[in-house]
């Protein structure tokens, strides 16, 4: 299964994937924004998007292939990448299934506060925002998702409980 975990800044997309990688053995999280930043010079190149996304598709694609499951933590406000994921899925004969991660969104800003916090001093593409902008950040993110065809998936608990509604919600999928 190709599992697309969307959802705004802050909601717990990352934690969510690496939770669901954690029961799933030698599934794979591929974090775009990881080989985005893995990539000399990014932060000065806007052609580094693209290119993060192509070697995500590189990854996913020998992954599945090899049989496992691939986990893509990632918000996706536009849906080139997502439709790019399902066709890619459908091509290797496996299922893809988008969730998009919702709570309040005075949640996601907390969250998302949190992990600009954690990011501080890195070279991260969520570090660079400034504070006074989180907010408008994820309502633009929200109000974007709004149109996603994904299963939705309470993320307002903790981590755990976020976990256990999206088991539930993908029981006999893939």
């Amino acid at each position: 299964m190709l599992l697309l975990v969307n959802g705004p800044p802050g909601v717990g997309k990352s934690t969510v994937a690496r939770r669901w990688a954690d029961d799933h053995p030698r599934s794979l999280v591929v974090e775009v924004d990881e080989l985005r930043t893995g990539l000399g010079g990014w932060a000065g190149d806007d052609g580094s998007r693209l290119l993060a996304r192509d070697l995500a598709v590189d990854l996913i694609t020998s992954h599945l292939g090899r049989g496992y499951d691939v986990v893509v933590p990632q918000y996706l406000g536009r849906p080139e990448f997502r439709d790019r994921l399902r066709v890619l899925a459908s091509e290797l004969g496996v299922a893809f299934v988008e969730v998009c991660l919702v709570a309040p969104v005075e949640v996601s800003v907390g969250r998302f506060r949190l992990r600009r916090a954690e990011l501080a001093g890195t070279s991260h593409p969520e570090a660079d925002l400034a504070d006074e902008h989180v907010e408008h950040a994820v309502a633009v993110a929200v109000a974007r998702l709004s149109a996603s065809s994904g299963v939705e998936v309470d993320a307002s608990g903790d981590p755990e409980a976020t976990y256990r509604v999206l088991c539930r919600a993908l029981s006999g999928v893939g």
